[in-house]
């Protein structure tokens, strides 16, 4: 695998494939009669993929061009689930009078103040941001610090400070 600044290519023997597809770790009859039929082409598979492999938060992505037709599910970044979960749950938990505000929950859960007031603002995300955020539609660069720092209360400025250009209304 050769990963480029836009685009990363990928080398991929046959014979490698097909035993790993089909379980097969030696050599089998089957396996020889599908050589057979294969004598004079290459063994080697090339694939060239228009995207790159980006840092995000604590992970890397890979990241497609914005008009690349994504077949492959997305998946949700577990630490913006949780922020959206706990910010959540602590808002309930002022509302039913069980804490009296991010002091309190800080000292019952033993966190930082500052970081439960951060997490607490994902209780007020826009709910199609929440809702992108469940399905992992998040755009790719989305963290969890970019989530939790100085989130505006308009639910359209939400959107373009945290990079959900499908959210903002036509204008």
């Amino acid at each position: 695998m050769v990963v480029h600044p836009d685009r990363i290519e990928v080398e991929v023997g046959k014979q490698k494939l097909r035993d790993t597809l089909t379980a097969e770790r030696h050599a089998s009859s089957a396996s020889a009669a599908t050589q057979h039929l294969e004598q004079g082409s290459s063994d080697v598979i090339s694939l060239d993929i228009d995207a790159r492999v980006k840092r995000c938060g604590g992970e890397m992505k890979l990241v497609f061009p914005p008009d690349h037709p994504r077949e492959a599910p997305s998946h949700p970044a577990s630490s913006l689930l949780k922020a959206v979960a706990r910010g959540r749950q602590w808002y309930e938990w002022i509302v039913a009078g069980e804490v009296s505000g991010r002091r309190s929950i800080a000292e019952k859960l033993g966190l930082d103040e500052r970081y439960v007031g951060r997490v607490l603002e994902c209780a007020f995300l826009a709910p199609e941001i929440v809702e992108a955020i469940l399905d992992g539609r998040q755009p790719p660069d989305l963290t969890f610090k970019k989530l939790t720092h100085g989130l505006p209360p308009s639910w359209i400025d939400q959107s373009r400070q945290l990079g959900f250009p499908s959210l903002h209304p036509r204008q």
